[in-house]
């Protein structure tokens, strides 16, 4: 099924464009998630504690005018770490590192802006305590972003969702943030991350996890 639905989104950007000109953004977040529910593999388990960590997120866009070719976003979120009970009355910390790549069309450029294309999402993670390991999946996800941005408004609202679900799994990283221009080019931003993992034995895993949290941060945009 998911087969189907991403090759039903790369026809429809076939026939959709590229920017109309040349532009470049780039963008810098703190950001504080918590982790809860429950994270086995392998032969261990760890139930999350929702405590708040604090990390950071980047993202990287180039958009052109060149018929045919997607535009790209990239996104990285380095290691992020939680702990929680092994139920054994130990503590395991599982850490995740994401980078998600993304070629989309714009479908709409105008006070509203919509994007379609794919995202590959690339999850290292690593587990330690009572068990030691790391594991590394390349994951396919419907990508859709959306924009306001009103006339003569210094204020701007921006939304993305990334999804992907089959035979009962699904994972699903979706984000709003309003932005503020602050100078030619340069702007302040502040928004709300949620991912959510649900995944029944695939990867050596059996999950249901969620990740969100605030975030502020800034971005320039060329």
């Amino acid at each position: 099924m998911f087969r189907s639905a991403i090759l039903a989104v790369c026809l429809m950007s076939a026939s959709a464009s590229a920017a109309t000109i040349l532009g470049f953004g780039a963008e810098a977040d703190y950001y504080t998630p918590s982790a809860s529910g429950d994270f086995d593999y392998k032969n261990t388990q760890t139930r999350f504690n929702s405590d708040d960590e604090s990390g950071y997120q980047v993202g990287l866009y180039l958009e052109h005018p060149i018929p045919l070719l997607p535009n790209v976003r990239v996104d990285f979120t380095p290691d992020t770490s939680f702990s929680g009970s092994d139920g054994l009355g130990g503590i395991n910390k599982v850490s995740f590192e994401q980078t998600d790549i993304t070629p989309y069309y714009e479908i709409l450029d105008n006070v509203v802006d919509i994007d379609l294309g794919v995202s590959f999402k690339i999850i290292d993670a690593t587990i330690e305590g009572a068990i030691n390991d790391s594991f590394s999946e390349v994951i396919p996800m419907g990508y859709l972003g959306m924009a306001l941005t009103p006339p003569l408004s210094p204020l701007s609202i921006e939304g993305s969702v990334k999804y992907i679900g089959y035979n009962g799994d699904s994972l699903t990283d979706a984000r709003i943030k309003v932005l503020w221009k602050i100078a030619a080019g340069l702007g302040a931003q502040a928004g709300y991350r949620y991912e959510s993992l649900d995944i029944k034995d695939r990867f050596d895993t059996n999950t249901n996890v969620t990740f969100k949290g605030p975030f502020v941060g800034f971005n320039y945009r060329f």
